[in-house]
C-alpha cells in the first residue's frame, strides 16, 4: 500500500488536528513540533538548532500559549530551548520518561553554565524545571488537555520515546529520533502498535544512506584503533556525546578489556556530564536490554571495568593532556564545538600516533564536520586556532544511535493504517532520498 510522503513541509493536518513544525522541517536538529487540536495544545520537544541549522529555528514564539510540553528524550537539539520557553511564561507539564527528564535537566544545567548563566540563574532554572515535569512510563495512556498521550520505547537513547497523541477523530505518531535495533545496552524500537495512525512525523536524519558498518563491525573497528594506540604509543580521541554516545563506547570498550581483545589500557572519560549521564544509567538498569541485563546479573557492569577513570575536575582534565600513550580519551562535544575535547584536538591533531574517531553525525558548520572532510595534512579551524591534522580520522558510523533508511523503513512498516508521513529531523537531501526510497 502506497504511502503519502510529505518533505520539507511545517505545517500538515488531521481529521481535527492540526501539526505545525515549529523547527527541524527541513535541518537536523531544532526539532519542535506544536499539536492544536480537541479543544488544547501540545509542544512535542522544544530543541535547539546547532551549525548551519540555526537560521532556520526562530525561537519558541510559535510554542506560545502551548498547555504541555512532551520530550522524547533529552539531547539538546530536543530540549535545548526550554529555558526560553519558561522565560517567555510557560507554566504547564513538562512530560517524559523519568530518564528522559533527568537527562534533560543535566544537559540544560551544562548550556545554561555555558551561555554565561551565574549559579543562581542555573538554580532558578532547575527550580521552574522541576516544579513542572511529570514522569511518564512507557506504554501508559495519559490525558493531556484533550488528547492523550503514550510513550514508547524509540532505541535511540536512555529513556527516548516516540509519542503517540490520541484525538477524538485521529491518531498521530511522532517517532522522535529513533534507535538502531541491537543497540548495545538499549532497548529496540517500539513496533506493537494496534491502532491505526493517521499521520506520521518521522525523523530522517540518515534517510538517505546505510550505515557503514554493523555494531559488530564498528567494535572491531575500536579495537583496531586501541590496537593501533598501544603499537604506538599514542593517544585515541573520542569526541563523544555526553548523552547515549559516551556510555555505548564505553560498553563496547568494556567487551573488549574483558575478553581480552585489548589490553586494559588507560580509559579516560573526561566529560563531567557524560560522568552523570553514566551514573544515571547505573540507576536506571530497568531500561537495559536483555544482553546488558544478563551481563549485571553475572557480576559484570557493562559501564564499569579496570583502567577506567573519570575525570571530573578541569585542572586534571588539563594535566591529562601531559600523560603519554596509549590511552583512550573520551570527552565532549561530539561535533568538537566546545568541551575538553578541544584541547585534546590542539595537542594531538599533528602527531601521527594519534586516531580520531568520530562516531556522530557532523552538523555542516561545526568543528567536528570540516575535521571529517579534512585531507591528511590540511589545517582546520579550531578554537580560533589553525591547526595541521597529522592524526589518522575516522569516522564510525555503526555506532550511529539513529536508524538508517532500511531500519526506518522497517520501523514505518510496522505502524498499522495508512497514515500520511512528513519527514523531519533530517537535510532536505536526506528527506528527498528517502521519499524516493520509500515510494
Amino acid at each position: 500500500m502506497s504511502r503519502t510522503i510529505v518533505t520539507t513541509t511545517q505545517h500538515h493536518q488531521t481529521a481535527d488536528a492540526e501539526v505545525t513544525l515549529l523547527g527541524a522541517w527541513r535541518t537536523v536538529t531544532g526539532a519542535m513540533t506544536r499539536i492544536d487540536g480537541a479543544g488544547s495544545s501540545l509542544l512535542v520537544d522544544c530543541g535547539i538548532a546547532q551549525g548551519h541549522d540555526a537560521a532556520d529555528l526562530r525561537g519558541v514564539e510559535g510554542a506560545r500559549g502551548v498547555g504541555a510540553v512532551v520530550l522524547t528524550h533529552g539531547h539538546n537539539d530536543h530540549v535545548g530551548s526550554l529555558p526560553a520557553l519558561l522565560e517567555a511564561g510557560f507554566e504547564g507539564a513538562i512530560c517524559g520518561t523519568r530518564a528522559t527528564l533527568a537527562i534533560a535537566e543535566i544537559n540544560l544545567r551544562d548550556g545554561i553554565r555555558l551561555a554565561g548563566g551565574s549559579d543562581r540563574e542555573v538554580q532558578r532554572f532547575v527550580g521552574q524545571y522541576r516544579e513542572l515535569t511529570r514522569p511518564l512510563r512507557y506504554d501508559g495512556a495519559y490525558p493531556i488537555g484533550g488528547m492523550t498521550v503514550t510513550l514508547r520505547e524509540a532505541g535511540h537513547i536512555l529513556g527516548s520515546a516516540s509519542v503517540e497523541v490520541g484525538l477524538p477523530k485521529s491518531r498521530v505518531v511522532l517517532s522522535g529520533d529513533l534507535g538502531r535495533p541491537g543497540t548495545p545496552l538499549l532497548r529496540g524500537p517500539f513496533t506493537g502498535w494496534s491502532e491505526g495512525v493517521d499521520l506520521v512525523v518521522m525523523e530522517s536524519t540518515y534517510g538517505g544512506r546505510e550505515h557503514g558498518c554493523t555494531h559488530a563491525e564498528a567494535r572491531d573497528r575500536l579495537e583496531a584503533a586501541v590496537s593501533r594506540a598501544v603499537a604506538l604509543e599514542g593517544h585515541v580521541l573520542i569526541p563523544a556525546f555526553a548523552i547515549g554516545r559516551t556510555q555505548t563506547i564505553l560498553y563496547l570498550l568494556n567487551e573488549l578489556v574483558e575478553s581480552g581483545a585489548v589490553p586494559p589500557i588507560p580509559v579516560a572519560v573526561d566529560t563531567p556530564m557524560g560522568i552523570r549521564v553514566t551514573e544515571l544509567h547505573q540507576d536506571e538498569t530497568a531500561l537495559y536490554d536483555a544482553e546488558a541485563l544478563g551481563r549485571m546479573a553475572m557480576g559484570d557492569d557493562p559501564l564499569d571495568f579496570e583502567a577506567l577513570y573519570a575525570v571530573r575536575r578541569g585542572r586534571d582534565s588539563h594535566r591529562l593532556r601531559e600523560l603519554p600513550g596509549p590511552m583512550v580519551v573520551i570527552a565532549g562535544s561530539g561535533m568538537c564545538t566546545g568541551g575538553r575535547i578541544v584541547g585534546h584536538l590542539l595537542d594531538r591533531l599533528p602527531r601521527h600516533e594519534t586516531t580520531v574517531l568520530l562516531v556522530g553525525y557532523q552538523v555542516p558548520g561545526t568543528p567536528g564536520h570540516a575535521l571529517q572532510r579534512a585531507r591528511h595534512g590540511a589545517t582546520i579551524d579550531l578554537a580560533g586556532e589553525r591547526v595541521r591534522v597529522l592524526a589518522k580520522v575516522e569516522t564510525l558510523s555503526g555506532l550511529s544511535a539513529h536508524a538508517d533508511r532500511q531500519e526506518l523503513a522497517a520501523w514505518l512498516a510496522a505502524v498499522p493504517g495508512n497514515p500520511r508521513v512528513a519527514l523531519h529531523h533530517g537535510d532536505p537531501e536526506a528527506q528527498e532520498a528517502l521519499a524516493r526510497w520509500l515510494a
